[in-house]
């Protein structure tokens, strides 16, 4: 794209607020360290002795900061911080697995996590063999432009829900006034996302570039479904009761 300054010479159809809008966006998310913070981690955990770097408790260590990376970026929305506590739990309890599957892909694409031999061993432990294939596909699939990325997870952190199954739907209702708050923020982040493809691609460009990101989405939907066990499972609602309980206290 072509040099631009919000003040002058600006040729994309942004607003100052969405490129505002943008830049708190990237910057929310470089300000969580989530990349580091996973990055320390498997350091930390490749520099244990090989018989407790192998134990399946060590293992589901690596995999509770990998999946937690994911709500420093979205409570940090302003967005998310004015919404009810009651609507940020469901948006919580709905979106974390599946937002919270695409930030881990694009984490451990960033950190070359699948060229780690601790972090594959810790995979093989807790989800098989056949998850470390998938794994390699979706990080070698996954849209390389970050800041899309970046866009993506929390475009889909503001989704009513994302997943293909929510076995707790019945407690996570929200209201007409929350789902149509919820609608208009991920109206609000999906517009300000399609100008800014528009101004990278043109059109075309964006159409195909839009295409391909719902497309990755899509993959890992199906693959945080197909990948799920008991280790998973428990893996992800205690991370988000933990999260719902620390929405409550800080209420």
């Amino acid at each position: 794209p072509l040099p631009l300054s919000l003040l002058n010479n600006d040729r994309s159809n942004l607003t100052k607020n969405e490129w505002n809008l943008l830049s708190n966006v990237i910057h929310a998310y470089d300000e969580a360290n989530v990349i580091r913070q996973m990055k320390y981690q498997l350091e930390q955990q490749s520099s244990l002795p090989p018989k407790l770097r192998s134990k399946a408790s060590k293992a589901i260590d690596i995999f509770r900061v990998l999946l937690s990376t994911f709500q420093p970026f979205i409570e940090r929305s302003p967005y998310f911080q004015n919404l009810p506590t009651g609507t940020r739990q469901a948006l919580v309890q709905n979106n974390s697995e599946i937002a919270g599957t695409l930030n881990s892909v694009f984490v451990m694409r960033e950190i070359n996590a699948l060229q780690n031999m601790t972090f594959l061993t810790s995979c093989a432990t807790v989800y098989g063999d056949k998850v470390i294939k998938q794994s390699f596909y979706l990080t070698a699939r996954l849209e390389p432009n970050g800041i899309f990325v970046k866009l993506m997870i929390l475009i889909m952190a503001f989704s009513t829900n994302c997943s293909i199954v929510n076995s707790h739907y019945s407690n996570n209702i929200m209201t007409l006034s929350s789902t149509l708050s919820v609608f208009h923020i991920q109206n609000v982040l999906v517009t300000m996302f399609w100008k800014y493809l528009n101004y990278h691609y043109g059109f075309n460009g964006a159409v195909r570039s839009f295409n391909y990101l719902i497309k990755c989405v899509l993959d890992i939907i199906y693959s945080a479904n197909e990948m799920r066990n008991a280790h998973h499972d428990n893996l992800v609602d205690t991370i988000v009761e933990k999260t719902k309980r620390s929405l409550t206290m800080k209420n």
